[in-house]
């Protein structure tokens, strides 16, 4: 899986978050294709792919989540040219401009890059882009992108499976890169899978015990979109509706959907906005809240409250759907 020569690996284009991605990593989730000149270069290696000493300098940011041996679980470090983030005790990932390389410190951590990489990694390259990214699924109506926006199982990927059933082709799921131009908010794709938890791939899928696991730490399955798949995927970036943050109660409670106040929607952006705690050691949050500002500015965001349990779902998505029409 890895490699010191990557000049004799053969290297794939790819599409993912609105790059063109070239790599020789044999992924495991199901990336479109990409084609012409590449905007970021991703390898492996098992040996430093450059000569310093950031292990003796200080990290600009460390997780309170910390490892058996009381390490903390991340850390983050400034270099000149580059940026380094260390898991540990597994994986160290350079960040360029133009390329991410990830050092696997022992074998039996390589099945933990591909996590890695599609999600805290280029989340946070992207922010250093100047592409934020919430923690949202979103789908495509008439062709515009509805983001929703939500805690890890706080429903996300349940609403978007749902409204894919109601025909609406997934954009995104748990990643949703965003941009603001000329006061227009553009919403970029990510790759046609979707992750959901067994119970939710029984429901949407009938069962999970043929799907692949994501990870053996984890309980996810990963469910194919498109072709011999699941409903249908949009590969294309595409103007941003709305976004709506879900708020599952328990109980008999009816369906609402509400705006939100804008002082409300930049708190709740900000919170479930990837890498927040990273965002701000870095220096870059200026950045953000001027991009958050811009995006409050330029859609209308909802509050969605509704009952928990599957059953409930297809009246939520019938309530969305009335709703869109009226923004």
């Amino acid at each position: 899986m890895v490699t010191n020569n990557p000049e004799i690996q053969p290297v794939n284009l790819y599409r993912l978050y609105g790059l063109t991605l070239a790599s020789d990593f044999p992924f495991q989730n199901n990336i479109p294709a990409g084609s012409g000149a590449p905007d970021i270069w991703f390898r492996c290696v098992r040996t430093p792919p450059v000569r310093n000493k950031w292990q003796i300098t200080k990290p600009v940011f460390t997780s309170t989540v910390r490892t058996d041996s009381g390490e903390p679980l991340l850390s983050i470090y400034r270099m000149k040219r580059y940026d380094i983030v260390y898991f540990a005790p597994q994986i160290i990932f350079y960040l360029w401009p133009g390329e991410i390389i990830a050092e696997v410190l022992h074998p039996s951590y390589e099945h933990i890059v591909e996590i890695r990489f599609l999600g805290e990694i280029l989340s946070l390259w992207l922010e250093l882009h100047g592409v934020p990214a919430l923690h949202a699924s979103a789908v495509v109506m008439e062709g515009e992108a509805i983001g929703f926006v939500s805690t890890n199982k706080g429903g996300k990927s349940a609403l978007a499976a749902t409204m894919i059933l109601k025909g609406c082709p997934l954009l995104t799921d748990d990643i949703l890169p965003l941009e603001v131009c000329n006061g227009i908010a553009t919403a970029r794709p990510g790759y046609p899978q979707m992750r959901m938890w067994p119970d939710e791939a029984d429901f949407f899928i009938g069962s999970h015990e043929s799907l692949e696991i994501v990870h053996p730490w984890y309980t996810k399955f990963r469910i194919p979109i498109g072709e011999r798949g699941f409903g249908r995927f949009c590969d294309e970036k595409k103007p941003l509706k709305a976004l709506y943050f879900l708020q599952r109660l328990d109980g008999n409670d009816p369906i609402t959907i509400e705006p939100v106040s804008p002082s409300n929607a930049f708190i709740e952006l900000v919170a479930h906005s990837f890498s927040a705690h990273i965002v701000e050691a870095l220096g870059l949050q200026v950045q953000r809240m001027n991009f958050f500002a811009s995006l409050i500015r330029s859609i209308p965001i909802r509050r969605v409250t509704y009952p928990s349990g599957f059953q409930n779902l297809s009246r939520v998505g019938d309530a969305l759907l009335a709703d869109l029409k009226n923004l």
